[in-house]
């Protein structure tokens, strides 16, 4: 499944091919995964700990404010997780306002 991942801090979104488990997702966000609807198919995933645990900001989002700590962008049907887009990355890095390496 093809996904964006972007460390905190002023990192670029990284492309990057993962299985798409649930185990795959904690590995790279952290046990306590949080799903934070974008758009009707779009998803970020990330940690719903990341501030009690002190992690760095990612980005400013104007509905939820701070989404702290690495979020996994990734789409959705609804019903599953699926590979993003060519669009769908577009606009994640627009909406984000970083580069994809």
């Amino acid at each position: 499944m093809r996904v964006l991942v972007r460390e905190p801090l002023n990192q670029p979104l990284q492309l990057k091919e993962i299985e798409g488990t649930f185990e795959d997702l904690q590995e790279l966000v952290g046990e306590f995964i949080e799903i934070v609807p974008l758009t009707d198919d779009i998803v970020c995933i990330c940690n719903e700990k990341a501030v009690s645990q002190g992690l760095g900001n990612n980005f400013y989002d104007d509905r939820l404010g701070w989404v702290v700590g690495t979020c996994v962008f990734t789409a959705t049907n609804d019903t599953e997780f699926t590979s993003l887009s060519d669009k769908q990355i577009g606009y994640i890095s627009e909406y984000i306002g970083f580069p994809v390496v």
